[in-house]
């Protein structure tokens, strides 16, 4: 009977580390060509634009997961499966209090998602600028 491997396993943090060192580089160094604006894709991807969107406007500093879940219409595995995304890029901080059924999550932006998500905000400003031709200010 053969075993399983278990290097696969442990090197799964490191291969994730990886992968967000590329991803985080691929968004800050590769230049755009013929003044192309470039639009992070990390952000850009239509359900994590949405939460960003919807944490940099609520009116408390941070929401809660079911309210954030029910507000986006998402359910509970993809909001955190994009939660953990931004997360991990830095964007956002999640804080859990409590245990089992009586847990509460609460999800609000760091100083660097707030800054990341205006950035993308005045490169599509810029974007929709260029595309009615008009020069930018």
């Amino acid at each position: 009977m053969k075993t399983r491997s278990r290097t696969n396993e442990s090197s799964a943090p490191a291969e994730a580390n990886a992968s967000i060192e590329r991803r985080t580089r691929r968004r800050t160094e590769s230049p755009e060509p013929d003044g192309l604006v470039a639009l992070d894709p990390l952000i850009h991807e239509r359900t994590r634009l949405t939460i960003l969107t919807a944490l940099s406007t609520a009116a408390e500093s941070a929401c809660s997961f079911l309210d954030l879940r029910d507000a986006l219409r998402l359910t509970d595995g993809n909001l955190l499966t994009h939660l953990r995304t931004l997360e991990d890029a830095g964007l956002l901080e999640r804080h859990k209090t409590g245990a089992g059924r009586g847990s509460s999550t609460t999800v609000q932006l760091t100083i660097a998602g707030r800054r990341a998500f205006q950035a993308y905000l005045e490169q599509l400003e810029s974007l929709v600028r260029k595309a009615r031709g008009q020069e930018a200010p």
